[in-house]
């Protein structure tokens, strides 16, 4: 099969790299796969490549260019994909494209966003006019595509996010010394609206004040990055929170966490969280979109409110001094993402959507 994967930039985030790992993914089983990236956006390129993942880069500017994306349309002859697959914000170009071209068309949206999905109903009621199948990566998603731009449920997918098993990850590597202690750590993006590191750091400060072996490290970059070290600093924090930017061995770096935190305002279903379920790390993350889900609704790990600086810390201090509860938590967590999270499960779900959609546009 020929895969079309489209993303509205190579940012990083989840989407990015759930596109990335499936990717690899299908082409591990013999299916060719090229990702257009519609933006400039390309911080996430090496990922891609370091798996060897061909990305082409497409322009879609212009005032035409939603109605009738000339590039896109000319990539699609060219490719000739069997399925095209895009996410996000890319589907408004993307079923243009596909419809001018007769392909079929896969679409996935990553979280929550009633918003968007509100503010540009017209047109993306027309998008879906176009889309074979409409995903949801958490429960309730796919039901906003039925309530917003009246899609037939029958045409809307909740599929589990997944990711690679990283449990085997081998020692931290020699370029990061692990601090003499216990470890706290977040994956994240430092953004505006979707992570909350604030009150990680100042949940790590109460912390310090009964435990000051406690150490935080931050893996990720984003616009808010130097906000947050500020705090950190404000706080007197500058010897206990670690900055590491971006990496590209995270499923290392997680093996060597006492407890993984997810400090989230809104979230779909975290490929973060499933990396430290993956990695059996206790975690610690706030009830908000797909966390309780994920996590059982506390049978795998511990939830919090978000914004609750003194709950936060209360959790995290509860599994840094209670290695029983903690572990046990852990084992459950890898339990269930063996059960329902493997990268396994999550593509043969695509697969299967990919030739359903196939399917129905040879009936037509």
């Amino acid at each position: 099969m020929r895969v079309l994967q489209v993303l509205a930039g190579l940012h990083l985030g989840g989407a990015e790299q759930l596109v990335a790992d499936l990717s690899a993914w299908l082409q591990a089983r013999g299916h060719e796969v090229l990702v257009a990236n519609l933006t400039a956006e390309r911080a996430m390129l090496p990922a891609f490549e370091s798996r060897k993942i061909c990305v082409q880069q497409v322009s879609v500017a212009g005032i035409w260019a939603r109605l009738y994306p000339r590039e896109l349309i000319a990539l699609i002859h060219r490719v000739r994909p069997d399925v095209v697959h895009c996410h996000n914000t890319a589907w408004l170009k993307t079923s243009a494209a596909c419809r001018w071209t007769h392909t079929p068309l896969v679409f996935t949206l990553h979280n929550y966003h009633r918003d968007w999905l509100s503010n540009h109903r017209t047109r993306l009621q027309r998008a879906a006019k176009h889309t074979d199948y409409c995903v949801g990566v958490a429960p309730g998603i796919e039901k906003l595509f039925v309530e917003i731009l009246g899609v037939p449920e029958e045409g809307t997918v909740y599929v589990r996010n997944g990711v690679p098993d990283i449990y085997s990850a081998q020692p931290a590597p020699a370029d990061w010394k692990v601090p003499d202690g216990r470890v706290v750590g977040m994956v994240g993006r430092f953004d505006q609206h979707q992570k909350d590191q604030d009150t990680l750091v100042r949940a790590i400060a109460l912390i310090c004040q009964q435990m000051p072996d406690v150490h935080l490290v931050f893996i990720g970059e984003g616009p808010r990055l130097s906000e947050v070290e500020q705090l950190a600093s404000q706080l007197g924090m500058e010897n206990h929170v670690h900055f590491l930017g971006l990496r590209r061995d995270v499923p290392v770096l997680l093996r060597h966490l006492d407890v993984f935190v997810l400090s989230s305002r809104i979230e779909g279903e975290s490929l973060a969280i499933l990396e430290a379920m993956s990695a059996q790390r206790p975690i610690v993350a706030t009830a908000v979109g797909g966390t309780p889900g994920l996590l059982a609704n506390g049978e795998c790990g511990l939830l919090v409110p978000p914004g609750d600086v003194q709950a936060m810390a209360q959790a995290i201090l509860e599994l840094l001094k209670n290695q029983t509860k903690a572990q046990e938590l852990a084992r459950r967590a890898r339990e269930r993402f063996l059960q329902e999270y493997t990268i396994d499960r999550m593509g043969e779900r695509y697969l299967e959507l990919y030739g359903k959609a196939i399917a129905q546009r040879k009936k037509t």
